[in-house]
């Protein structure tokens, strides 16, 4: 009981933290993914940079970070209920890589939290993996 109490606290953070990301790229997809079917003729920016190919590279981010932000929710509801402790481990991790995981870097405090209260032995030990 009281490693439930000691993980519900960062498990919610990280559930909220992702649902938030996923929200945010559920409109920002349909919006990239507009740009690149425009028939309108775009010029380089001034890097040189072909819009289509920028526009291309966000949307596969955008992939990319609804792929981390999803696991890092479902992590955080293996921890939840304490059922899979390299799962939750892992999911914490992925919130801490900064571009990566959910809200960009709101997930970070997040994810060290989540990552000090699954480094107790007590909480280690009510998994049940």
């Amino acid at each position: 009981m009281f490693a439930t109490n000691l993980v519900a606290g960062p498990a919610k953070a990280l559930r909220i933290v992702s649902v938030i990301s996923i929200a945010m790229l559920v409109f920002a997809f349909p919006f990239d993914f507009d740009l690149l079917m425009s028939d309108q003729p775009q010029r380089p920016d001034k890097r040189g940079i072909d819009p289509t190919t920028q526009t291309t590279v966000r949307l596969i981010w955008d992939l990319v970070i609804f792929a981390a932000s999803w696991y890092v929710w479902w992590g955080a509801s293996q921890m939840k209920g304490l059922l899979n402790y390299s799962h939750s481990r892992n999911a914490a991790i992925v919130a801490c890589i900064p571009c990566v995981g959910p809200c960009c870097l709101l997930g970070i405090p997040f994810g060290i939290w989540a990552l000090n209260i699954l480094g107790r032995p007590e909480v280690y030990n009510a998994f049940d993996s």
